[in-house]
């Protein structure tokens, strides 16, 4: 039989997306007040993977994945998406987004975003939030899962990112 065992703590990541009329440094400020140090951040890209955010943030949206140098508890995630959800709404305009931070957590073994939306590959945590499995470490990198991983982290970019922060900590 299997004992119970408390595993290692995590790193948190923050996928976010801005508006064309949103400094994404001001957001990162922000984030790194709220959260703690960044650890370091992807570059900014365009975010062309889907058009699901146009209506409500407008064209010519742009990505930045950030590392925090503080690790968690796998659970700590429900408290790091409700303040991701809170910071989304205060900087909300005529009721609409101008941007979207989606907390995660990179493990030695996958990579898991919160959600508030409940799915059948997404696995309840607390507090109306759940774990969405998105990719996941064999041969040494991250895979996407398919049908369910969103295109962007399928992308070698993404996953490449996610790597050299695996790397950085968990090899170390």
């Amino acid at each position: 039989m299997s004992k119970p065992f408390e595993p290692k703590k995590v790193l948190l990541f923050t996928a976010v997306l801005v508006s064309k009329d949103l400094d994404i440094s001001k957001i990162l400020d922000v984030l790194s007040k709220k959260i703690g140090r960044i650890l370091f951040c992807s570059r900014k890209m365009a975010f062309i993977w889907s058009d699901y955010y146009q209506t409500e943030m407008g064209e010519d949206l742009n990505r930045v994945f950030v590392v925090y140098e503080k690790k968690i508890k796998r659970d700590e995630l429900v408290k790091y998406k409700k303040l991701c959800d809170s910071l989304e709404l205060k900087y909300s305009k005529d009721d609409k987004r101008t941007v979207n931070i989606d907390p995660g957590i990179i493990t030695p073994e996958n990579v898991v975003l919160a959600t508030n939306k409940a799915f059948f590959h997404r696995i309840y945590i607390k507090n109306g939030v759940y774990g969405e499995l998105t990719l996941f470490y064999r041969k040494n990198t991250y895979n996407p899962i398919e049908y369910w991983t969103f295109p962007e982290y399928r992308s070698t970019l993404v996953v490449s990112f996610f790597n050299r922060a695996r790397n950085f900590i968990f090899d170390h």
